[in-house]
């Protein structure tokens, strides 16, 4: 008998910004306009640089119930993840969810990794 293998959930990283694939968008999930021609996922808070994807085929959501954030990536092939300090990625079409890497510290708040 063949087992069957797990399929892994794609998942993109670049810095302290995770991306995973999902299959659907929470129902309180609304779209945000973009920063003038770029959907910034995040900003890093020591030099102002942006993890960003051109607008043209990236539509961003918010649920501010979860605070959560999500993308939707169209087209017929990956569009660039992008950030002055790291290494272009290119994210196939589809559909998201945006995490932003925290920093733990004991009996401390949680909080956004300075990227």
């Amino acid at each position: 008998m063949v087992m069957p293998v797990p399929t892994r959930p794609v998942q993109y990283r670049q810095g302290d910004v995770l991306l995973t694939r999902i299959d659907n968008l929470p129902p309180t999930a609304r779209p945000l306009r973009p920063e003038q021609d770029r959907v910034v996922l995040a900003y890093g808070e020591v030099t102002g640089h942006a993890h960003a994807m051109g607008a043209a085929r990236v539509c961003y959501f918010r649920d501010d119930g979860g605070r959560r954030a999500f993308i939707q990536v169209s087209g017929d092939g990956p569009t660039a993840l992008s950030h002055e300090e790291h290494r272009t990625i290119p994210v196939e079409p589809g559909l998201y969810e945006v995490t932003q890497q925290r920093e733990y510290e004991p009996k401390a708040q949680p909080r956004a990794i300075a990227d």
